[in-house]
């Protein structure tokens, strides 16, 4: 009995102990999207104002697809442009450089005739990167690559004691764009480029080169400034010479009066500066090509007449050292010249111009990298010798706080399509009092940043949208790409799986100021094979390949018009496809090789406009979760 009764007290307590024992919680259901409230992010420079966050001056970098030495096309870095000029009237060098992007920036120099000193790039408001893929003139061009890449040249063309821009681009293309003054330049938007294009053939369908990087001067001393391109990857790599026809408010160029001034030899992406190198009174040719070195063609000094081209004669060396001193084979072989010891390089494709920055009767040497950043070397020299040390970045402000850009997001804030001081960035009440998530953790916001001009004006011309382009409407969501500079996209492609015929519940958290066509569209598609791809044999042995498979695409939009406080936005979807073979299956894309399951992938996409210079928008805890 004694036993019996402690069995009972035990079982007792064990049920004692159970009642007291709370239930478990509910799991938290699973969100299908990745960093959801913007808790992980990464830093990207804010280079609207040219410095970067280390105080250098900076541009966007870019890639274009040209010919490589090893004879393929690939994607390459391009260079930031330089040119120096008087730009403001104050008798000081200021630096005008121009990003791959298309941004024209100006460094106005605040320092002295001998000490420069630059702070911020003051943005003009030209940007003429963006092509209509139905433009004529791209030739099988990417409208996305056609005019980036620019290079540029400030000069006093026209003779209206105002420095104009001369731009060269990959597409070919050579553009002249007026100075509207001499103290506050102004260069306007034209509303057509061809209204800018100065043209160098008589076919504008034909072109004779391509990433052009233009430099003036008059070169048969005629009282008008001729253009000397020097030209990138597809044709002869040479510095050119066009004869300006016209006259020197109407420049007039014609291939039929095109030379060679200067053989490459087997340089690649040339960049021409005319300067007196060696102090005899006659002009030579600076140019930088592929690896960032400086190729120096020396000019005799009797008159010029067609056909007569400037002989290569060194690389610049860091100390003023001639390498190719006393070796005849290398005094005349670039290639093999580039190879000697202690050449001066800036490493990679680069830019170059000349002037005295430090007023003692000396030229020095600006550089635009590759890198996006801007370098300097100084002449330590003599007029008859010049003498350069090893470049080093020219430095602005103390640097640019950078953006925050979130982890797993893609975000498309216009900077390709000339949406100045448009960004994204991570945020949180210590960087921006106006966040006050209601958690009180970090959200992303869209917005513009101050325009630091103090001196030129501010950007106010946005590149419209193409004419095709229609805003979102239904069950058609905006596209981006061809829409006007001031919209903005927030997308992720789907971190974790969904499941077919399920349905799911849409959230997020969003408030804002100026803003139009808000939407968010859930995109999924479901893709299945049927059968193995047959050959089918054509005409002149050509073989095609047909696919036996099914696909279909399920689009969901959510439409929203954000207010001055935190509100929810709120969905609902269902992964349902019309094809009985699509909606028969798992679509999970596994399955024996002979009965292979179909695919689902999907993709979350924000899209919406700001007015542009003043609109914002945050977001925060964006949710995307199985319906119970």
């Amino acid at each position: 009995m004694r036993l019996f009764a402690i069995l009972l007290s035990g079982v007792a307590g064990i049920l004692s102990l159970a009642a007291q024992t709370p239930p478990t919680p509910a799991a938290t259901p699973m969100n299908m999207l990745g960093n959801p409230s913007f808790d992980n992010g990464f830093r990207r420079d804010n280079l609207w104002d040219g410095v970067d966050s280390s105080g250098s001056l900076a541009g966007e970098r870019g890639v274009l697809p040209v010919l490589t030495t090893s004879g393929t096309i690939a994607s390459t870095a391009m260079p930031v442009s330089v040119s120096i000029a008087d730009m403001n009237g104050d008798q000081l060098p200021d630096i005008g450089m121009m990003d791959p992007v298309g941004y024209f920036r100006i460094f106005f120099n605040q320092g002295s005739k001998t000490e420069p000193k630059f702070e911020v790039g003051e943005l003009s408001s030209i940007f003429l990167s963006r092509v209509d893929p139905a433009d004529p003139t791209l030739q099988g061009v990417s409208a996305k690559h056609a005019r980036m890449g620019q290079r540029i040249h400030l000069t006093d063309m026209t003779r209206s004691n105002k420095n104009d821009l001369v731009i060269g681009n990959y597409l070919g293309e050579i553009m002249l764009l007026l100075n509207g003054s001499g103290v506050k330049p102004d260069f306007k938007q034209p509303s057509s480029i061809a209204q800018v294009i100065i043209p160098t053939m008589k076919d504008s369908l034909k072109k004779w080169g391509n990433v052009f990087a233009p430099a003036t001067w008059d070169w048969n001393r005629d009282g008008k400034d001729d253009l000397l391109v020097g030209e990138g990857s597809y044709s002869a790599n040479s510095i050119h010479l066009l004869l300006n026809q016209g006259s020197g408010t109407k420049p007039v160029f014609d291939e039929n009066n095109r030379s060679v001034l200067a053989y490459g030899m087997g340089l690649e992406q040339l960049t021409p500066c005319v300067v007196d190198y060696n102090g005899d009174g006659a002009l030579d040719l600076l140019v930088t090509e592929r690896t960032g070195k400086v190729a120096v063609y020396l000019n005799s000094g009797k008159p010029w007449k067609p056909g007569d081209t400037l002989p290569f004669d060194s690389f610049i060396a860091v100390g003023g050292a001639k390498p190719a001193a006393g070796n005849a084979t290398v005094a005349k072989d670039p290639l093999t010249a580039a190879t000697a010891p202690g050449l001066l390089t800036v490493g990679g494709i680069a830019t170059i111009a000349a002037a005295d920055m430090n007023g003692d009767g000396l030229f020095d040497l600006v550089f635009g990298k590759s890198n996006g950043k801007v370098m300097m070397s100084l002449n330590t020299g003599s007029k008859t010798e010049p003498k350069f040390g090893a470049p080093t970045e020219v430095k602005g402000t103390a640097g640019t706080p950078p953006f925050n850009s979130p982890s797993g997001w893609e975000c498309d804030f216009g900077i390709d399509r000339g949406n100045f001081y448009g960004y994204f960035s991570v945020v949180k009440k210590d960087d921006d009092p106006e966040a006050k998530t209601t958690d009180g953790k970090p959200c992303l916001k869209a917005g513009y940043t101050p325009s630091p001009n103090k001196c030129m004006p501010v950007p106010t011309h946005f590149t419209p949208a193409f004419k095709t382009w229609k805003p979102g409407s239904g069950k058609v969501l905006t596209k981006v790409a061809d829409a006007p500079a001031n919209y903005f996209e927030l997308k992720q492609d789907g971190s974790r799986a969904l499941e077919n015929n399920k349905t799911y519940q849409f959230s997020m958290k969003v408030k804002g100021a100026k803003v139009t066509d808000a939407a968010v569209e859930i995109s999924m598609y479901g893709t299945k094979k049927l059968s193995a791809a047959k050959l089918e044999r054509g005409t002149r042995d050509a073989v095609k390949k047909i696919e036996n498979e099914v696909k279909e695409t399920i689009k969901q939009i959510f439409r929203f018009n954000p207010g001055s406080t935190w509100t929810d936005v709120k969905g609902e979807f269902s992964v349902k496809f019309a094809d009985k073979d699509l909606a028969d299956d798992p679509l999970d894309g596994r399955g024996p090789k002979d009965d292979p399951h179909g695919s689902l992938s999907w993709t979350t996409t924000v899209v919406f406009a700001l007015a542009p210079g003043s609109g914002e928008i945050y977001f925060d805890d964006f949710k995307i979760i199985k319906k119970p």
